[in-house]
């Protein structure tokens, strides 16, 4: 022995010692395990008189020994750490056997191999030990290793070798425990369909970044328009196709880089690192082009955009996130597919919504809104064929709020059904006092209806019971939505429009020509009216171009015996070319604005001619 024999006796009686530990073991889970493993090496460390005790777990995903908690911590670690992670097809006999050890192992310095010493005395600086281990058995396998070292020969007793096999048989319960309880953790933190962190995952993942004052790089992928690839190709297809983003993204991504998937079309990216704010907008344009690249679904070629919001910043990780999703909804409000860094613009946007979505309903009861009306005549005589009701509201504090400003907002507040039924009732309520003051049976009244409330259910008889309830003929009435509404739902839209064509209420395709409509698409849809839009018109008489793309437009309504309506006419040039290729309905600035209610209706009373170019 080496003079140190009374190191050999424990403090503490083996059973009690046994028992004490195992209570400890009982409050052992996922988030203080190691400090509890770190606690229960001490206490052996003292009870057993060693120098040094160690928990090791096999990992058979990388086939190697890690290890776990050390008792005392080694002043000084070497770099790499030679017993840190070894893997068994390079070990030493003695790390070789921990992988499939089933009984307790004795290494005295005279039987242990070259190898395994010289690998001890460089991590250690010790020549020779005595080192028991314990092997941690589950589930028909080796979990790990508990082991016992003594810088110096030491004899071991069976009623201690019968303890830390107890010791060992409860380290191996903890151990399979806990790696129920990360495994949870992990598919509670997974997105099913893609394999990304989901939303939850995300939450930890910001909550561990918060407070260490480094910079915070978030990107919110929005992808646009993924409703109208589900309408077409079904929800599968739609799932495959975010499957094939989220690996695209994946990939792209440098290392330190983690990318979640928040639910629907909503992707977020965390950027590894220190970034900057050109980091975070170079970044974002990657995954806007890997997003945009043409993919195989099934048997269709898709391609598809996204609106990404960036937010770089030293803030709280949870606020970086929130100012990145404004950031995205101003993109995606902008017409989606690009890149914007969060800004002070951003914020006043972002204070805006907040006040709509806070006030517009109480406007919207409290008969607080305001309508104007912008006059669509025939261009060959200049008399008033229809009538667009344009909402305003006279804000307390803002001014006068255009539809631009509120009604986004209100769709996605869910305000839309609201404020589209007031819209409508109001209206109804103006059209019934002109034409009973001008006795005008044919003029026609056009109302812009969000897609929002054309979902609702049972919309198309909501329609038609205001129009009873005024007694106006459905063929009088239009309403019009435009055509990115339109498409991005093409499936919901054609149900819609087809229950009030059922009821003889006429719809109208507003701002046809920038968004991305088919044949196809005009085709399905129970339409009677297409609105060319003004970037078309603004050119007529100058632009060559411009009236080959109108007369094509034209040409098209025609085919598919749909009236056509021209938008932003400006210039009587303009308004004779529309004669000339056909199309004799239009409305603009030039023609008249939108006016107050009076106005319009001295012009309808007058039986005033807004522009003849006869």
């Amino acid at each position: 022995m080496d003079g140190m024999e009374g190191r050999t006796s424990v403090r503490r009686p083996l059973n009690t010692l046994v028992s004490e530990l195992a209570t400890r073991l009982l409050g052992a889970d996922s988030a203080n395990v190691v400090e509890a493993y770190r606690a229960l090496l001490r206490d052996l460390s003292t009870d057993f008189g060693m120098d040094t005790c160690f928990l090791r777990h096999n990992d058979e995903r990388i086939d190697a020994s890690i290890l776990v908690a050390e008792w005392p911590p080694r002043p000084v670690v070497p770099d790499p750490d030679p017993l840190g992670v070894v893997y068994f097809d390079r070990a030493d006999p003695v790390f070789a056997r921990s992988r499939s050890q089933t009984e307790v192992e004795i290494y005295r310095p005279s039987d242990q191999p070259e190898n395994y010493r010289d690998r001890v005395k460089d991590a250690s600086g010790v020549p020779a030990t005595t080192m028991v281990a314990v092997p941690l058995v589950g589930d028909g396998r080796t979990l790990g290793v508990l082991g016992f070292v003594r810088f110096a020969d030491r004899q071991w007793t069976a009623e201690e070798l019968e303890a830390v096999t107890a010791v060992g048989a409860m380290l191996a319960q903890v151990q399979r425990r806990v790696a129920a309880e990360n495994e949870l953790r992990h598919t509670a933190m997974i997105d099913e369909l893609t394999g990304l962190m989901n939303r939850h995952g995300l939450t930890e993942l910001l909550d561990g970044r918060a407070g260490d004052g480094t910079a915070v790089g978030v990107l919110f992928v929005d992808i646009d328009r993924l409703a109208a690839l589900n309408d077409f190709l079904g929800h599968r297809m739609g799932d495959e196709f975010l499957r094939t983003v989220a690996d695209r993204i994946r990939r792209r991504l440098p290392e330190g880089d983690v990318v979640a998937r928040l639910g629907g079309d909503e992707f977020v990216v965390v950027l590894g690192g220190a970034p900057t704010a050109e980091d975070g907008a170079e970044r974002a344009e990657m995954v806007r082009s890997v997003v945009a690249e043409p993919m195989v679904v099934g048997d269709d070629r898709v391609t598809r955009t996204a609106s990404i919001g960036v937010a770089v910043g030293t803030a709280d990780p949870s606020e970086m996130l929130r100012r990145a999703d404004q950031a995205a909804l101003h993109v995606k409000s902008s017409g989606g597919n690009g890149v914007v860094l969060y800004s002070d613009e951003i914020a006043a946007t972002n204070d805006l919504r907040t006040d709509v979505e806070l006030t517009l309903g109480h406007a919207i009861s409290h008969d607080r809104l305001v309508l104007h009306f912008q006059p669509e005549v025939d261009l060959r005589s200049g008399e008033i064929t229809a009538v667009e009701a344009l909402v305003r509201w006279p804000h307390p504090t803002r001014g006068m709020l255009g539809p631009d400003v509120f009604v986004p907002i209100a769709d996605a507040a869910n305000l839309a059904p609201e404020l589209g039924r007031w819209v409508i009732d109001a209206a109804c309520r103006a059209y019934v006092s002109w034409r009973d003051a001008t006795g005008r049976t044919d003029l026609v009244l056009r109302v812009n209806i969000s897609p929002v409330h054309l979902a609702v259910r049972d919309f198309a008889q909501e329609v038609a019971d205001v129009l009873r309830t005024h007694g106006i003929d459905p063929a009088c009435f239009c309403l019009e939505l435009s055509e990115v509404a339109v498409v991005d739902s093409v499936a919901r839209s054609g149900a819609a429009l087809t229950s009030l064509r059922d009821r003889g209420i006429r719809t109208a395709i507003d701002h046809f020509g920038v968004g991305y409509s088919s044949l196809l698409h005009l085709k399905r849809l129970p339409l009677d009216v297409l609105k060319i839009d003004r970037h078309f018109t603004d050119g007529l008489g100058v632009d060559g171009d411009d009236r080959a793309l109108v007369s094509v437009m034209i040409g098209l309504a025609r085919s598919l015996r749909l009236d056509v309506v021209a938008n932003g006419v400006e210039t009587s040039a303009a308004a004779r070319t529309l004669v000339e290729l056909g199309c004799h309905r239009a409305q603009g600035h030039a023609i008249c604005p939108p006016v107050d209610e009076p106005t319009l209706r001295s012009l309808l009373v007058d039986g005033t001619r807004l522009l003849d170019v006869s």
